[in-house]
């Protein structure tokens, strides 16, 4: 059975994260989505988030940028983010890119 790691000491950590990311990292909006989304985690589950944001960086490097911003925030939070410029969202639900479509739709803003 699934032990949902969203308590709100949990989503009092996501906002915190959420926030430092908008002021640190200039991301425009942060989904929160997957298991921790739907409060079905379990011990190996993840904290899915697709944070998007303007930026230059590679985006191979956005992840490892997005989890320095975070660190003492996220200790212990075992965060998996995917990082896309707006533009690269668009381009992909234009695309009809059902991942990304699923994650827009039944994620939460954080």
């Amino acid at each position: 059975m699934a032990t949902p790691v969203t308590t709100t000491v949990d989503r009092a950590r996501l906002t915190a994260i959420a926030d430092r990311l908008r002021r640190d990292y200039g991301a425009a909006r942060i989904i929160l989505f997957g298991s921790a989304a739907r409060d079905m985690v379990t011990a190996h589950s993840d904290i899915d988030l697709l944070v998007i944001a303007e930026t230059r960086e590679r985006f191979y490097e956005r992840a490892a940028s997005v989890l320095r911003t975070v660190r003492e925030l996220s200790y212990g939070l075992p965060l998996a983010p995917i990082v896309l410029t707006a533009k690269e969202l668009q381009a992909r639900l234009d695309r009809g890119d059902q991942f990304m479509a699923e994650v827009v739709g039944t994620g939460v803003d954080l």
